[in-house]
């Protein structure tokens, strides 16, 4: 059994063990120590990451009750120094703490249990199992940071049997022996394996990003302490940058952009009716013509060359071939008031390096190949 250092105290940096194993682990090291600081992966939480001696600390894993430390390479020393990654550590502290005052809010006001938990790399995610609205998550989440302003103590112990059975706490198992206990405040009780802050007031900011319905209960996303911090400046900054571009207070930029969008879709269906009437009197100078006709608008797409070939197509005695692209990658519209076109688009695009399909009159598609070769087939 490995000594954990880590539910002593959660804020160990460094710490010296005896290294009492070392072997090979598909092309990496696993390390047993007689103690350690480092935590492993568990209950949703990535593992921590540091050095043993000179060896880069890669995961942990805990297998009956042994802890494994996955490294580059076998440690120098022994005994051995060890350093954590703290900051990293601490980021997931808050973050940790912070998933607990909400989830014992989401429970204490509308009966609801967690029931997934995920701390990534930016942001946590967890799984009620009951449906939560926005107005709800808004009360939640200035509750839980009230409970941070509070700045109140955070207690971890392990309860006997007889203590466990007279408490309410918050678990996803059904646990009698061997069960850790994170108790903050008055606000939640829960079991849980992980390091934790000691105060409240440590996670500075909770902030819920979002949430969805999902399997019956609710998926949020949100992000505590340092991570609420850099996802604040970043959309600060974005904000900022809007609000210089659209010459809008901060505050408003939303009712801007929404404003601009507007036009800008008005203006977009503008410019679609003139295209289309573009094409449509394109289609009009088309000459009369004795047998079939290829010709090519590169910026056309294909809304565009079928308003051509509307109006073209009965000027045309044989078949009308309208493009749009560049040798290699074209769009087509093929036209014919005389010919069975569905029966013959399986040849086209076989000879062609083509795909498309339609009706009798009219078919649509791409061509793979050069315009010469398109016009040497329809014009022989």
């Amino acid at each position: 059994m490995t000594k954990k250092l880590y539910y002593l105290d959660a804020y160990i940096k460094e710490f010296d063990a005896d290294v009492l194993s070392v072997s090979a682990c598909d092309g990496k090291f696993s390390v047993v120590l007689s103690e350690t600081a480092f935590f492993p992966e568990e209950g949703g939480q990535s593992a921590d990451t540091g050095f043993i001696g000179d060896a880069r600390v890669l995961d942990v894993r805990e297998e009956n009750s042994v802890i494994y430390h996955i490294t580059d390479k076998a440690p120098n020393d022994n005994p051995a120094h060890c350093t954590i990654d703290f900051e990293e550590r601490f980021v997931k502290m808050q973050c940790h703490t912070a998933e607990h005052i909400l989830c014992g809010f989401i429970h204490k006001l509308y009966g609801l249990s967690n029931v997934g938990f995920h701390l990534g790399d930016d942001e946590v995610t967890f799984d009620v199992d009951g449906v939560l609205d926005r107005e709800q998550l808004d009360t939640i989440e200035m509750l839980a940071n009230e409970a941070v302003f509070a700045n109140v103590k955070i207690d971890t112990f392990f309860p006997t049997p007889d203590e466990i059975s007279h408490m309410e706490y918050r678990s996803k198992l059904d646990l009698t022996e061997g069960v850790r206990i994170v108790k903050i405040g008055d606000y939640d009780s829960c079991a849980c394996c992980a390091p934790h802050v000691s105060y409240t007031g440590e996670i500075g900011l909770i902030k819920v990003l979002d949430f969805m319905k999902h399997r019956g209960g609710t998926r949020i996303w949100m992000v505590a302490g340092k991570r609420a911090l850099v996802d604040y400046r970043t959309k600060y900054e974005n904000i900022k940058k809007i609000s210089a571009l659209t010459s809008a207070p901060q505050h408003e930029t939303a009712e801007v952009l929404g404003r601009y969008m507007g036009e800008s879709e008005r203006i977009k269906q503008e410019l679609k009716i003139c295209r289309l009437n573009l094409a449509e009197k394109e289609g009009s100078l088309i000459p009369t013509t004795s047998g079939n006709l290829v010709v090519n608008f590169p910026e056309f797409s294909i809304p565009e060359l079928i308003a051509f070939s509307n109006v073209a197509a009965p000027k045309v005695s044989g078949i009308l071939v309208a493009l749009s692209g560049v040798d290699g990658d074209y769009k087509y519209v093929i036209s014919s008031s005389s010919v069975n076109l569905r029966e013959e688009v399986s040849k086209i695009n076989s000879e062609l390096s083509g795909r498309g399909g339609g009706k009798p009159n009219m078919i649509q598609g791409s061509f793979l190949v050069s315009l010469s070769k398109i016009k040497d087939y329809f014009m022989k």
